[in-house]
């Protein structure tokens, strides 16, 4: 009894983890499609900060308190403008584990983006987005 009961947990965790899919437009459009996903900012310091996306809302986690408010949609177009140019900018060459990279997700695909860009271009979305003064 007690053997199953690992099979079936092992089986539901596996399940429900998002699998993992190459950095394309399909697989970005498909997780997009969704409606309900998280655009997530990982720096190489070790420093994490999202973006998430449910029923027109935009939820902004960070180190500072999670702060939510409707999003517009000249602030979508802006958002899909800055992941499509990243996307562009993906480098396989680079780590994830050394180097600063999105992580675009929802329940079912997970894709990892390491640009070759600077930190800098996050932030300057964050200041058009006036995420960067959540207090």
């Amino acid at each position: 009894m007690m053997q199953r009961a690992k099979i079936f947990f092992i089986v539901v965790f596996v399940v429900s983890c998002a699998r993992e899919v190459e950095p394309t437009a399909k697989n970005i459009n498909t997780i997009f499609d969704s409606k309900d996903f998280t655009f997530e900012f990982n720096r190489s310091n070790g420093d994490k900060e999202s973006l998430s996306f449910r029923n027109d809302y935009l939820v902004y986690k960070s180190d500072k308190p999670t702060y939510r408010r409707e999003i517009h949609y000249d602030e979508v177009l802006l958002i899909n403008n800055f992941i499509q140019k990243t996307v562009n900018l993906h480098s396989d060459t680079l780590d994830p584990t050394t180097s600063s990279h999105y992580i675009i997700k929802n329940t079912a695909y997970k894709v990892i983006i390491v640009p070759d860009q600077e930190d800098f271009y996050f932030d300057a979305l964050m200041k058009t987005l006036k995420l960067d003064q959540v207090k």
